[in-house]
């Protein structure tokens, strides 16, 4: 199976794309996927770690990412991408405005797994609302990670589509 590279992304890149980012690698790992993971802002400031809660909630199911920091979208990481998850449709319509051409490859993560809603923003809330978003992602993207295991011929770059 090719390596898949998945970009996630948010608004600031301190809570859920990278708890998505993280997530993905401890899940394509424990189940001998390979895929890469990165993550990335709309509105992110460069070098800043997640926060401390972020940090907290994945600490809890035994995954390190304090190695995190944060970036901002790039060019360069959404053409390194295969596919593009953001955590709400404002932000896939965000990207989509600045870039069409990437219609196709910038999709919610809840739309792309087949579920419904958005993943919610727990900035500046308590730890459970935390724990909360890291469990909806964690479903989120199990089921990416089993999508992509299932389908090995599926292919995301823009230059094999029809």
């Amino acid at each position: 199976m090719p390596v898949r590279r998945i970009l996630f992304v948010c608004t600031g890149n301190i809570c859920r794309s990278p708890m998505a980012e993280y997530l993905l690698r401890h899940f394509a790992q424990r189940w001998n996927v390979p895929l890469e993971a990165r993550s990335a802002g709309i509105y992110a400031a460069m070098g800043d770690p997640a926060t401390p809660e972020t940090l907290a909630v994945l600490k809890e199911w035994g995954i390190d990412a304090s190695a995190h920091r944060s970036q901002f979208i790039s060019w360069e990481l959404l053409d390194w991408a295969d596919v593009v998850l953001t955590m709400t449709v404002g932000q896939k319509e965000h990207l989509l405005s600045l870039a069409p051409e990437l219609q196709g490859k910038v999709f919610t993560l809840p739309e792309f797994v087949g579920a419904n809603g958005e993943v919610p923003d727990p900035y500046g809330t308590m730890r459970a609302a935390y724990r909360k978003v890291r469990d909806q992602l964690a479903e989120l993207v199990a089921k990416l990670v089993k999508k992509l295991q299932a389908s090995e011929e599926m292919s995301f770059h823009p230059a094999e589509r029809e």
